[in-house]
């Protein structure tokens, strides 16, 4: 039966709590905001930042119109200069008249240049022969041709008596490529004359454009020039230059025309008031969108506001406080708990109590942790079920061709009379088969390995001679080292039928020594050696000749070890032709606290 909303909703909830803390702030907060929107005045400080907005824009208007005059200067001293018309007019020049046109050049502009003119403009004159001057020191960035066919161009030919004020994208000189620019242009002509002869160009980058009202914009009030088709030509919000605003274009008209001091428009679901003043020199319109948020904000008296802040915040902090400390602590509590158990303390369980839902949570978790624990508890058995498992399974994997062989050995050497040897013979192999299948244990000392190997090795030579030759060599600080049975065994075999096919004799070393903490044991021989890649398909197959003790590979005794100590020990094996083959056992070097047998 499920529980209804009135049973699931405790008094000791913590959404209660929550809900309770949330909906008091938002009380306090509405409050506040209420009392500050009744106490301000909008009308009134939207008029006075408005008129105060309209009287920079005059200001900055009467700056712009100056910079014009600048402007007029730099063009009449151009059209007048004789040197000028004769550069751009004439195509024969000695290097003398050459020299003297361009110092004239030089001279004229200087008059007419203001002191700061290299930090506001770039100055190009273009004649229709082809030649080119610049004031500074910045190179075109497009050929003369396709400036003197650009609409920039091609509009000044329209009014070639006239200063016009144009936009570009891309200014055409190297110190304003890239970036956008006015160009204010002009037709050189004789005087009253319709032909020009050449052209006079000034380009006013962003930056020199924005000198002039960004020392006037606030978070509040964004100033904008637009040109007569409304497009932004520049503005103190960079990102919106070169787009088009007729809607922003056809306010400030009507601002103009109207004498109002601004009018209120919508843009992007904001209130704006706009004010504006036309430049005509410049052909622009100079625009001030003040937003009404911004201004109200910035209202009212801001020491009344501090306090009344100061004293809502603090009650809401007070109660806040009480609220949720009593309601984290069980949490924290909890937490606590919580991290104990991830260090691998299973065992301790987490108290319940707290609130309803802390309670609810700690029975879970409780009830979780019995049975991870009951799963860990079968999983840890069951591994070490199969550890065992497959290493008794390793052990017992004596060859019956082997034992065969060995009898058969053994009933030769008795038939032949040679007792003494076949005694010895039958000691080795009992020692060897004892310790392989009626010692349970899992690990050995090296010594004891070492006797088993040696039992090994009397019966090969037994069997098949003594042209192979294999010494031992075992530290002394190692004899007590424990080490799992039979790891050195398969190698040893390995090198017995697999490295001597090509030769009459042969020598095998076996050492076990330390290396810091490591236990390090290698067989090497000096055998046919192979390569690299034959390696693995030549050991792996070597348990399973008929006439071998085991059927243990080295995938097996590499699994083997990785399984008992873990990835970083193992078995590597390095090997050339002609050279012989070295295979190196690593594991971590462990004592046995009892004595071993020699």
């Amino acid at each position: 039966m499920k529980k209804s909303w009135k049973g699931r909703l405790h008094a000791n909830s913590l959404f209660i709590k929550i809900v309770s803390a949330v909906l008091l702030s938002v009380i306090c907060v509405t409050a506040l905001t209420l009392s500050i929107s009744i106490r301000a005045s909008e009308s009134v400080y939207v008029d006075t930042f408005t008129q105060s907005s309209s009287q920079i824009i005059g200001q900055i208007a009467e700056n712009m119109s100056g910079f014009n005059d600048e402007v007029v200067n730099i063009m009449g001293a151009i059209k007048n200069s004789w040197a000028f018309r004769s550069y751009l007019t004439s195509n024969d020049r000695t290097s003398a008249s050459a020299s003297y046109t361009q110092y004239s050049m030089v001279s004229a502009l200087e008059s007419a240049l203001p002191p700061d003119y290299y930090e506001k403009m770039s100055i190009v004159v273009v004649g229709v022969n082809g030649s080119t001057y610049l004031s500074s020191d910045a190179g075109l960035t497009i050929p003369v041709e396709e400036l003197l066919d650009s609409p920039i161009t091609q509009e000044t030919r329209r009014q070639p008596n006239r200063i016009l004020y144009q936009y570009t994208d891309d200014g055409f000189t190297t110190l304003t490529q890239g970036d956008s620019a006015i160009v204010v242009s002009t037709g050189l002509n004789y005087a009253g004359g319709q032909s020009n002869y050449g052209y006079a160009y000034i380009l006013i980058p962003q930056n020199v454009l924005q000198g002039f009202y960004s020392s006037f914009s606030s978070e509040a009030n964004d100033l904008l020039l637009l040109d007569g088709g409304g497009r932004i030509v520049s503005s103190t919000r960079k990102q919106i230059v070169g787009f088009t605003d007729g809607a922003l274009l056809e306010s400030a008209k009507q601002v103009e025309q109207s004498q109002m001091k601004y009018q209120t428009i919508v843009q992007n679901g904001r209130s704006s008031a706009v004010v504006a003043q036309n430049i005509p020199h410049w052909n622009c319109h100079l625009v001030g969108v003040i937003d009404r948020d911004t201004i109200l904000r910035e209202a009212g008296d801001r020491e009344s506001i501090v306090v009344l802040s100061m004293l809502v915040v603090a009650c809401v902090l007070v109660s806040m406080f009480f609220v949720v400390r009593k309601t984290t602590q069980p949490i924290q509590s909890l937490v606590r708990e919580m991290k104990t158990i991830t260090k691998g303390d299973f065992s301790r369980h987490i108290p319940v109590e707290g609130n309803y839902e802390v309670k609810e949570l700690s029975k879970a978790f409780n009830y979780m942790l019995d049975g991870l624990n009951s799963y860990i508890d079968q999983l840890m058995e069951m591994e070490r079920e199969k550890r065992q498992a497959e290493i008794s399974a390793l052990q017992m994997q004596i060859n019956p061709h082997f034992i065969y062989n060995t009898l058969t050995s053994l009933k030769w050497m008795i038939w032949q009379g040679d007792s003494q040897k076949a005694v010895q013979a039958i000691d080795a192999f009992s020692l060897l088969l004892r310790s392989t299948i009626s010692d349970k244990q899992e690990r050995i000392t090296a010594a004891e390995e070492v006797g088993n190997l040696r039992n090994y090795v009397f019966l090969q030579h037994l069997r098949f001679g003594e042209q192979i030759k294999v010494d031992f060599s075992l530290a002394e600080d190692c004899r007590n080292c424990l080490m799992p049975k039979l790891i050195l065994q398969p190698f040893l075999e390995n090198a017995f039928f697999h490295a001597f096919n090509d030769a009459d004799d042969g020598s095998i070393f076996v050492f076990i020594r330390r290396r810091g903490n490591t236990l390090v044991c290698e067989v090497v021989d000096n055998g046919s050696g192979m390569m690299l890649e034959k390696v693995g398909s030549t050991l792996s197959s070597g348990g399973r000749k008929a006439d071998h003790f085991t059927g243990i590979g080295i995938k097996n005794v590499d699994d083997r070890i990785k399984l008992l100590y873990g990835e970083s020990y193992g078995v590597s094996i390095s090997s050339e032709p002609g050279k012989g083959t070295s295979v190196t056992v690593t594991i971590p070097a462990q004592e046995s606290k009892n004595c071993p047998s020699t």
